[in-house]
């Protein structure tokens, strides 16, 4: 296990330590895209006349900004790359001796009166020294950018801009090409061709100056390494002898002792922290749990498994960045490999605080119900999704920002093609907004008994777009919201007094009518001192009038609530077979097990009123009578 983990930072360490562009090619291409000589020509005539396509600039000067930030990006991911003497921009081997002989050319064309030869000389010489400067520019700053703070960059910028502007006077270069613009000489062709050479460099570094003053925060440095001061440790590694030994072999690989040493160190400290979070940690989580066994210790295990494997993730990467970042120090690891470690962070960390929500919301729900305190599931879990949805627009934000994704741009295109994903979930919102209607009305909850026109069941959970039903004869049945939402059905389980008993009890025509009311008399006491059945004296009150107080509509509290108590046994019609006495009454339970207990327990006792008033119970029967 450990081997491959030592393979997979070895492929990765590699992958970013060779990772190479050439920063001078892709200059020198901004250079011919943005700053030809169409531009400058451009740039120095000032065409009033010329109408400009406000779009089309605005369009070029995102691209060019866009290739400055690029350039950016090689500078810090490559700072190597750009320390050599010989570059398709700039020989630092031969520069110094041009700009020597030139500038005894220069002195020698103006003792001889060779004013033209000066201009062209003198155009060449500040070109070369520009080229110069720039390339000490982009050094320093890939060198030096993960040791200073934004103050000190800022500074260096405005310096070299000011000794841009001191060094060149751009207006008075602009003067000599106007004068022999329209001269078609050999002399005049070099003249022009070492302006618009000199130009070009002018104008790109001027405008990349410019860019960098607006932007200097593309320089911020949050290196862990350099947070942490590591420096110290590494340097003083280094300094021991045999470091400097093996340092001669490991400086062909931009290596040294010091970070070579500490990169395993960061290594084997995260392993081991990992070991201790993974499972020390979470033994210790789970004994906690198990101490007081509970209906809740099943889902807060589930929930620390949840979180187990990307807690340990988010460890290794933050060792893995560290490592990897001490390997590269001083300078950073690449702005790509930046990219790709902080999506992953916050991948990571939207996972588990989504978890940790959940676990949040669940400990509060049970903690609720613990204390009598009434909430709807389907409510918890509209809040639960609400709140993890949340969680995930902000992590999608957040990746769009950090891959410098234009955040407006992406919400104004929402709101174009809002109407098309409306019009084609159109079902779906219509289920949604049900799901609102059933849980502001109230009109059932998880766990209830409900009933419509073509289903019945017990209501197992109420999701987004459909409510699942268990049947009777244990079938799921799945029913959009939207239907449910806007269809009458029966809630038998709003009842909190009172399952109805409601019986016909026949007894014979040969009855005695004062035995029938003794009967009617003595069910009635019997159903009044029955200690199962609802009647008003048996009521709380007490509850009733608690609800009136909070409740500020002028409704029937005893229907609201589900509270039944009416009692009625009359002589109620003379049938075919039988003279029928009606009982109707309620039980104090709703639970049909009790209900039927109950019900069983009524009727012996009616049976045996019934016997002790010699009173018989009538059955179908025809009598024939037959004619002489």
């Amino acid at each position: 296990m450990f081997f491959r983990k030592f393979i997979l930072i070895f492929i990765i360490l590699t992958a970013t330590l060779t990772a190479s562009d050439s920063f001078w090619q892709e200059l020198i291409r901004v250079e011919d895209t943005f700053f030809s000589k169409n531009s400058i020509l451009e740039l120095i005539e000032k065409d009033s006349n010329r109408t400009v396509d406000k779009n089309l600039t605005s369009s070029i000067l995102d691209k060019k900004f866009n290739s400055f930030t690029s350039l950016i990006h090689l500078l810090k991911n490559n700072p190597y790359s750009l320390d050599k003497n010989r570059t398709i921009f700039i020989d630092k081997v031969k520069i110094d001796r041009k700009i020597r002989e030139l500038t005894l050319k220069i002195d020698t064309n103006r003792r001889y009166g060779y004013i033209q030869a000066v201009k062209r000389d003198r155009l060449k010489l500040q070109s070369l020294k520009l080229k110069n400067q720039i390339y000490n520019f982009f050094n320093y700053l890939a060198k030096n950018w993960t040791l200073l703070d934004s103050k000190e960059i800022e500074k260096y910028i405005t310096d070299n801009k000011k000794e841009l502007h001191k060094n060149i006077d751009i207006k008075n270069n602009i003067k000599i090409y106007n004068l022999i613009k329209n001269q078609s000489n050999s002399m005049a062709q070099k003249i022009k061709d070492n302006f618009f050479a000199l130009s070009k460099d002018y104008y790109f570094f001027d405008d990349f100056i410019n860019y960098l003053q607006l932007n200097i925060n593309i320089f911020n440095y949050n290196s862990m390494a350099n947070q942490l001061k590591l420096d110290t440790v590494i340097n003083y590694i280094n300094q021991k002898d045999i470091s400097k030994k093996i340092n001669l072999y490991l400086r062909y690989i931009k290596i040294d002792t010091g970070r070579l040493f500490l990169f395993f160190i960061v290594i084997a400290i995260f392993i081991v922290l990992n070991y201790l979070i993974y499972r020390r940690l979470y033994n210790y989580f789970k004994a906690k749990i198990l101490e007081e066994e509970d209906d809740t210790d099943d889902i807060l295990l589930a929930n620390l498994n949840k979180i187990r494997v990307p807690i340990s993730l988010l460890i290794n990467g933050i060792g893995l960045q560290l490592a990897l970042e001490i390997l590269n120090y001083p300078n950073g690891l690449s702005d790509r490999s930046y990219l790709y470690f902080t999506i992953f962070f916050i991948i990571v960390t939207a996972y588990i605080s989504m978890q940790i929500i959940e676990n949040i919301f669940f400990i509060y729900f049970h903690t609720s119900k613990s204390k009598n305190i009434t909430l709807r599931s389907e409510l918890i879990n509209l809040m639960l999704s609400i709140s993890k949805f949340i969680i995930f627009l902000i992590s999608i934000l957040f990746i769009f920002v950090k891959m410098d994704i234009n955040i407006s741009g992406v919400i104004a295109s929402l709101g174009i093609g809002g109407l098309a994903v409306a019009l084609a979930a159109k079902d779906t919102l219509s289920n949604f907004f049900g799901l609102i209607k059933i849980i502001f009305d109230e009109s059932f909850s998880q766990g209830d008994w409900i009933k419509t026109a073509d289903i019945e069941g017990i209501v197992v959970e109420i999701g987004f777009i459909s409510t699942k039903i268990r049947t009777f004869d244990n079938a799921m049945i799945t029913v959009p919201n939207e239907k449910l939402a806007n269809t009458p059905l029966k809630n038998w389980s709003r009842r909190r007094v009172g399952r109805r008993i409601k019986l016909y009890i026949g007894v014979t025509y040969n009855s005695n009518p004062k035995d029938i009311q003794n009967a009617i008399d003595e069910i009635t006491t019997m159903l009044l001192t029955h200690k199962d059945i609802s009647t008003p004296q048996k009521i709380d009150r007490d509850e009733i009038m608690r609800n009136y107080r909070s409740s500020r509509k002028f409704i029937s509290l005893d229907n609201k609530l589900g509270i039944k108590s009416t009692l009625m046994v009359y002589l109620d019609r003379f049938s075919d077979s039988s003279i029928d006495i009606l009982v109707y009454t309620f039980t104090k339970t709703t639970n049909w097990q009790e209900w039927l207990e109950i019900k069983q327990d009524i009727l012996y006792k009616i049976w045996d009123i019934l016997e002790n008033n010699n009173l018989e119970f009538a059955f179908p029967s025809q009598t024939i009578y037959l004619e002489k």
